[in-house]
């Protein structure tokens, strides 16, 4: 039984900095005349906070349950030209009453005029407790048309979900 869990620790420990390494992105789930919109780039993930200094700043209590919160998402830059390559950060809060990785989805969906152009599912990860930050590169195609565009980020566990919108500007 020993021998088991100390397997079980070494496996999750290797699994963990596997995560912790780029999650590759994934191509758009919702074409556009049988082509994809644009280009999903790999997606970063980065430990910001861990679990003690995250439940010291939201004072938060086991007993309240499981706390999945968006943070804030952000288009970098916020102004662009058709062709160039966004950055989209996603900062997140996680914490569960008992210092557990949870599975967690982080979705993100594109839409121009009030029309979808197309959605990624990150990979699906089990996640620690803590404050996490996600990067993934977004290139626009040479031919996105000029306005205003807006991002919905939506981050879901089995015990619920956050969602926060961006919006960013083609020129």
């Amino acid at each position: 039984m020993a021998k088991s869990r100390q397997t079980g620790w070494i496996i999750g420990l290797i699994c963990l900095i596997l995560a912790a390494w780029s999650i590759p992105g994934a191509a758009l789930e919702i074409p556009l005349d049988g082509k994809s919109w644009a280009l999903w780039g790999s997606t970063r993930e980065t430990g910001r906070q861990g679990r003690e200094a995250t439940v010291a700043r939201e004072n938060y209590c086991p007993t309240g349950g499981c706390v999945i919160r968006l943070d804030r998402i952000s288009v970098s830059p916020p102004r662009a030209h058709a062709g160039e390559t966004l950055l989209l950060t996603t900062s997140y809060t996680l914490l569960t009453p008992e210092q557990i990785a949870i599975p967690i989805t982080i979705t993100r969906e594109i839409f121009f005029q009030g029309q979808s152009l197309g959605k990624t599912k990150s990979t699906d990860s089990r996640q620690l407790n803590g404050t996490f930050d996600q990067q993934v590169n977004f290139q626009l195609p040479a031919n996105a048309a000029k306005g205003t565009y807006t991002l919905v980020t939506t981050i879901s566990t089995g015990y619920g979900q956050s969602q926060k919108t961006a919006e960013f500007l083609v020129e």
